[in-house]
């Protein structure tokens, strides 16, 4: 069939991950080059690198806002648990080389106290941070698969993310 695009699916409702990193090692490869691969509902940002890598173009999920949340944030350097109380009285920014709107105007302590009392502020600051995070790394990956330099952005993406926060 000569579609418009693809989609792979069924590979991000509860099945363990090597399942899907299975399917992902023969599926994209398989579909017209010339058309878009979407794989559906995939999520962390390990994931994503590893669907470019894997050759895939588009993806979506509820994983930014739904982790924001539930104070699960997404850093450069590793997640970050906010309602972890080490973060109490953290005034650092949730990730220094962020330059969104809550970065650039919370503290780690603030959005911690606004998570633990249950303000409606928390999940909207925490998404906000969310959201540009993937927004940025996907705007990296196409930047560094322009440049020809995609396999040295993902040695580095991996050494940021196992530094941890």
């Amino acid at each position: 069939l000569d579609l418009p695009g693809y989609a792979i699916g069924g590979v991000s409702v509860g099945e363990p991950k090597e399942e899907m990193q299975r399917i992902m090692a023969h599926t994209p490869h398989r579909l017209p080059a010339n058309k878009p691969r979407y794989l559906m509902g995939v999520g962390t940002p390990e994931d994503l690198i590893e669907g470019v890598q894997g050759g895939v173009d588009m993806f979506d999920c509820v994983m930014p806002t739904r982790n924001a949340r539930n104070g699960h944030l997404f850093t450069r350097f590793g997640d970050l648990r906010l309602r972890n109380a080490r973060y109490k009285t953290d005034e650092r920014p949730l990730d220094e080389t962020c330059a969104c709107y809550t970065c650039k105007n919370f503290s780690r302590a603030y959005l911690h106290h606004l998570d633990r009392c249950g303000e409606m502020l928390s999940p909207m600051l925490n998404s906000i941070h969310n959201l540009h995070y993937y927004v940025n790394l996907m705007r990296e990956v196409r930047e560094a698969l322009d440049d020809g330099r995609f396999a040295a952005f993902v040695v580095q993406f991996k050494a940021d993310r196992a530094r941890g926060v």
